[in-house]
């Protein structure tokens, strides 16, 4: 009696995109073309850095702070994405909030963090090193701008869930709303690594 051969379960990287949902993929392709930008403007960032003088540059204290923020943002990003799981329609739209405060909060020290590098007279029209500062971290914040906005109206959107059972029953069985929250998830934690790797590129280049 010859003895079966279990077919090998198709797993290619393709087999599994078929298998997302096609927001999700969307994303994901968003997210690598958004990546293969900021790989271009690291590149030339690292070109100009012949014609910068990095000895007189004070690396922006508001920049590490922007950093600490983000990495607690992506802390409740993913609490509301247990909050969906677990169906705590009050502490999921209490965790976006919080998402949304934080991410003002980055945007703001952010703009604290240009004004410092204004302080040392490297301005967006001059050297180029400053421009590509700029438009790294200006990019980064058009981008959590985005995710900002979808976390904001996630949030009213779970507001009626938090009071009306039925609709958060709807809400809460619903595969569509499930891909939702994990678009956010998803988006949250690229910009969160995004930002990490810009960040200890810049603290290292300069």
């Amino acid at each position: 009696m010859k003895n079966k051969i279990s077919p090998v379960p198709e797993t290619s990287l393709f087999k599994r995109i078929e298998k997302q949902h096609p927001f999700l993929t969307l994303l994901y392709l968003a997210m690598i073309g958004s990546g293969i930008i900021f790989l271009f403007l690291l590149v030339g960032f690292t070109n100009s850095l012949t014609k910068f003088d990095a000895d007189l540059f004070v690396f922006p204290k508001f920049f590490l702070g922007s950093t600490l923020i983000i990495l607690v943002s992506s802390y409740f990003v993913e609490k509301a994405w247990n909050n969906f799981l677990l169906d705590e329609s009050h502490f999921l739209r209490q965790n976006l909030i919080y998402l949304l405060v934080l991410g003002c909060m980055f945007c703001i020290s952010q703009l604290l963090g240009w004004h410092e590098l204004l302080g040392q007279g490297i301005a967006f029209s001059g050297k180029a090193t400053g421009t590509y500062l700029y438009l790294l971290t200006g990019l980064h914040i058009l981008h959590l701008a985005g995710g900002l906005a979808f976390a904001g109206v996630q949030a009213v959107h779970y507001q009626k869930a938090s009071t009306d059972g039925v609709q958060a029953l709807i809400i809460f069985s619903s595969k569509y709303e499930k891909t939702k929250m994990q678009l956010l998830k998803n988006y949250w934690h690229f910009l969160d690594i995004l930002w990490i790797v810009i960040f200890i590129y810049l603290l290292l280049a300069l």
